[in-house]
């Protein structure tokens, strides 16, 4: 079986739609704000181990989340603010898509979807999409229940330290990243 079947906050993107209220990630050429490209890379479990591994020795705010999860979307520009707002005193932003999880979900469309995604909303952190035959493994390694928005902090030696499940702030945010900074 490809994917596992899990408890999420959004189950459908029918369902829950995007935060523009559609179902579609895909968005119009004319709209798309130009900056530099953002960060995707299609990732399994170790190509998400390597990535965090580029950022030892830095507090983390690793977020799972899709762009089907319309909770996971409205988040998003409050992380960002908080990224930034951290960034140069060693916090970081690592957002992993789980846009794949859907059954019939294709790797061309999602790494399109969510690239141009970030670039019409300019997120600047790493964008790491997961694909894997099954999400067993990545929910063992983190410690995840299986739904999405969920957001790891993990400290400067990759440790999580705590756990956010479902929306979060960015007050909430900021809480996670100091937890994360050892502050």
């Amino acid at each position: 079986m490809r994917r596992l079947v899990l408890s999420l906050v959004c189950v459908l993107p029918l369902a829950c739609g995007d935060a523009d209220g559609t179902a579609s990630a895909t968005t119009n050429a004319a709209a798309v704000v130009k900056s530099p490209g953002p960060s995707v890379e299609v990732v399994d479990l170790a190509g998400l181990d390597a990535a965090l591994a580029k950022h030892r020795g830095r507090g983390v705010l690793l977020n799972f989340w899709a762009l089907w999860c319309a909770p996971c979307v409205a988040e998003l520009p409050e992380l960002m603010e908080v990224a930034h707002e951290f960034a140069d005193d060693g916090g970081d932003v690592v957002l992993v898509s789980y846009d794949l999880i859907i059954p019939g979900a294709k790797l061309d469309e999602a790494r399109h979807d969510v690239t141009e995604f970030a670039r019409k909303r300019s997120i600047d952190v790493p964008i790491l999409i997961y694909d894997a035959p099954d999400y067993e493994a990545i929910n063992a390694r983190y410690r995840l229940p299986g739904g999405v928005p969920m957001t790891l902090a993990l400290d400067a030696k990759g440790e999580i330290v705590e756990v956010h499940d479902g929306a979060a702030d960015k007050a909430r945010f900021e809480e996670l990243m100091r937890k994360a900074l050892g502050r």
